[in-house]
């Protein structure tokens, strides 16, 4: 199965649809993570879709009798099958948008490292009395529950206390380094826009990757302000974690989506008391019933792709690893 855009989504979007086969509008496109498509919402007004789809049922059924399974477990195994088939069909889409999703957390994780460069270097230039009201207000932070309304409150601290400080030019940069975004516009027009917006570190810190977001705050909650410039020590503190808790984007060529799709409907066939496994003749190897049953389903949405004798032993290999660690597990 191949990892591209499936052209059937791209070209559907131009017409109205998220796909082709499936009436669901293409406006549900940024939420695919969390659209889950059924059966039901597949395009039947063809009579040769409708057909194909009654073949289908009826092969799968026969594969299951075959096995031995009654009537209506296998009806249920060949619904429940049918909906993971039909919702298979948006997975290339949900990887597209998860790491186009990654991609941007990236850019503001880097955005707000850069920040807080600024903002370390800026309080590093304010006069004793200025650092003091910051080091009181890192120091007596209770960072036991630190959590992102507490760095809200943290960063709004500051900027009240700077705002009373003197020299105001002085304290203008700290200020400046917490509320303003740091601008890659050059030209004069951009430069004097005045920013009205929250903080720019609080906007930042809310929209960087979540799980590096959550890490990070529960390290902090273990985390001791140092007696000696406890302001610049947590800013540095904080660039530290970020860096170390920042998703990484797999490099190499990325895994099968048909992984997934082998692991649900495995599921189901374990739950009918059937092993997943290719099949056998010989020395050589041929399509089993496991890999006939999902080529089924996937043709029965109008999808001609299938699992590969190599994608099922994995799925095999993954089933079984995971079986023997619940057994040491239970031990």
């Amino acid at each position: 199965m191949s990892n591209r855009v499936n052209p059937k989504c791209t070209a559907s979007m131009s017409s109205g649809r998220l796909h082709e086969n499936f009436n669901v509008a293409n406006r549900m496109g940024p939420y695919a993570n969390r659209l889950r498509l059924r059966l039901g919402h597949f395009d039947v007004s063809d009579p040769k879709k409708r057909r194909s789809l009654t073949a289908a049922r009826s092969e799968m059924t026969r594969i299951l009798l075959k096995k031995k399974i009654r009537q209506d477990e296998a009806q249920q195994a060949i619904a429940q099958t049918l909906d993971i088939a039909a919702d298979h069909q948006l997975e290339v889409l949900r990887r597209e948008h998860n790491f186009g999703e990654l991609r941007r957390s990236q850019r503001h994780l880097r955005r707000l490292n850069k920040q807080l460069d600024q903002f370390s270097r800026a309080i590093d230039e304010l006069p004793p009395l200025a650092k003091g009201k910051l080091n009181k207000i890192v120091a007596e932070r209770h960072w036991r529950n630190f959590d992102t309304e507490t760095f809200n409150e943290l960063i709004v601290a500051m900027t009240d206390a700077l705002s009373e400080s003197s020299p105001a030019c002085t304290a203008k940069k700290v200020l400046t380094a917490m509320n303003e975004k740091i601008r890659s516009g050059t030209h004069p027009a951009v430069v004097q826009i005045v920013r009205t917006a929250r903080p720019a570190l609080i906007e930042l810190w809310e929209i960087i990757p979540a799980e590096t977001r959550t890490k990070a705050e529960a390290n902090l909650r273990n985390w001791v302000p140092p007696k000696r410039r406890p302001a610049i020590g947590f800013v540095n503190h904080l660039v530290a974690l970020l860096e170390k808790f920042r998703p990484q984007l797999k490099l190499g060529q990325r895994p099968p989506i048909a992984r997934r799709l082998g692991q649900r409907v495995a599921r189901i066939w374990h739950g009918l008391g059937l092993n997943v496994g290719c099949a056998f003749s010989g020395r050589s190897t041929y399509q089993g019933a496991f890999q006939r049953f999902i080529h089924l389903a996937l043709i029965a949405v109008g999808d001609d792709s299938r699992l590969s004798n190599r994608q099922v032993t994995n799925l095999k290999s993954h089933i079984r690893r995971k079986r023997d660690s619940r057994s040491k597990l239970l031990k």
